[in-house]
């Protein structure tokens, strides 16, 4: 019997990769996204390269309560989740006094709150069938206190954070927690964060992952079970260099780079 994975954010960037990959090794796609009609595009994009079905279901994970209502939905359909994803995130760039609370708030519940409760809830169901993984996407930023993305870093601290201490709570069950730590990708994300600085658009290009290689890096690591991993080699470079440095100062270093961005 084929496995089940539900993938969040599914409907471009690295989740649609995750999706197609897993379609290739013939695991039944559960795509969750805001985006119906993107969403159902790569369903039959899904069913005409791999011959295997895709369940769609339209959710906005930025407002509370939808991560249950989505848990309880694959319930509904009796869909038996062998794999989370949870990848659906998004970012803000500026000043924190300047940033919109509202937009804020949504951001904190698709980054933390959603993935928490999507994370707890199918763990359980996972430890009771004694097997099952769980990638959650963090981000480079994460590691570090950062100035003018400061909401969105934190709450990518948190997903690093909360992956591997849910790991280890559920160390002997079967059941495997990974995060996945990419830097720059070739998305929509510094589009939808709001940058729009030329000269920092233009080295996130130069220095962007293409979204399968940084799906298939993820992939590889949850099903080898392990614990974190950092896409791409320069990335890895720069979590070693930036480990070595207080936080205060770090801050205070990515202050003065980040600075040229807002002016």
């Amino acid at each position: 019997m084929a496995s089940t994975a539900l993938v969040t954010g599914a409907s471009s960037g690295i989740g649609k990769e995750f999706a197609k990959q897993l379609a290739s090794r013939n695991i039944l796609p559960v795509l969750a996204s805001r985006n119906v009609e993107k969403l159902n595009g790569l369903k039959a994009e899904i069913e005409a390269e791999f011959g295997i079905s895709a369940e769609v279901i339209p959710i906005d994970l930025s407002v509370p309560g939808s991560a249950g209502t989505l848990y309880e939905e694959c319930e509904t359909r009796g869909l038996d989740i062998d794999i989370l994803i949870n990848n659906a995130g998004v970012g803000m760039f500026g000043a924190s006094m300047d940033q919109d609370p509202r937009t804020i708030e949504g951001m904190l519940t698709l980054n933390i709150v959603s993935l928490t409760t999507l994370s707890s809830r199918f763990a359980a169901r996972m430890k009771e069938k004694g097997r099952g993984h769980i990638l959650n996407v963090g981000s480079f930023a994460g590691n570090q206190p950062t100035p003018y993305f400061a909401s969105y870093a934190a709450s990518k601290r948190y997903v690093h954070d909360f992956s591997l201490a849910l790991r280890r709570e559920l160390k002997h069950t079967g059941v495997r927690v990974t995060c996945l730590v990419p830097g720059f990708v070739s998305t929509s994300f510094d589009a939808n964060a709001g940058i729009g600085n030329p000269a920092y658009l233009k080295l996130s290009s130069r220095g962007s992952l293409p979204p399968a290689a940084v799906a298939k890096i993820g992939l590889r690591a949850m099903f080898k079970g392990k614990a974190r991993v950092t896409a791409g080699i320069a990335n890895k470079v720069l979590v070693f260099v930036v480990a070595l440095i207080p936080s205060r100062p770090k801050a205070a270093i990515i202050h003065a780079g980040m600075g040229w961005i807002i002016r």
